[in-house]
């Protein structure tokens, strides 16, 4: 079964920032995504501490790489839900190794009814036999 792909963005502990509408403007013409807030790894609180004092325009590019990450996960998720749909429609489909034991099977049951026919032909005869050979050998 198709496993879905590792979130790019996964912080225990992170930083959300809004993007100013100049910002905005410019990761949707460099990515072609709409996005309002950059999410950055704050385990230290470095980032939260010294938000006072940044300047908005030194997370527009990290705005734009967190933009092209997550338009490669949106790729890979869709690649996964093809994978996945692919998946659930074969499930219902005929596994060939058991198709394969089952005619086995039927063909295997096929000649042993087959055999136990021509045994038990095979028993009347000599049992017709026997009788024919008790009635000419009696007479003697």
């Amino acid at each position: 079964m198709p496993e879905p792909p590792p979130l790019p963005l996964d912080f225990e502990t992170k930083c959300e920032i809004a993007l100013t509408p100049e910002q905005q403007k410019i990761v949707l013409r460099e990515t072609g995504r709409e996005m309002n807030v950059l999410i950055l790894s704050d385990e230290d609180g470095d980032i939260t501490r010294n938000m006072t004092g940044a300047d908005p325009d030194q997370f527009t590019m990290q705005a734009i790489h967190q933009a092209e990450l997550l338009n490669e996960y949106d790729e890979d998720y869709h690649q996964y839900l093809q994978d996945l749909a692919e998946y659930q429609d074969t499930i219902d489909d005929p596994d060939e190794m058991e198709e394969l034991a089952e005619s086995s099977s039927i063909a295997a049951q096929q000649e042993a009814e087959r055999l136990r026919l021509f045994y038990e032909k095979e028993a009347e005869a000599c049992e017709n036999a026997r009788s024919i050979a008790r009635i000419e050998w009696g007479k003697k």
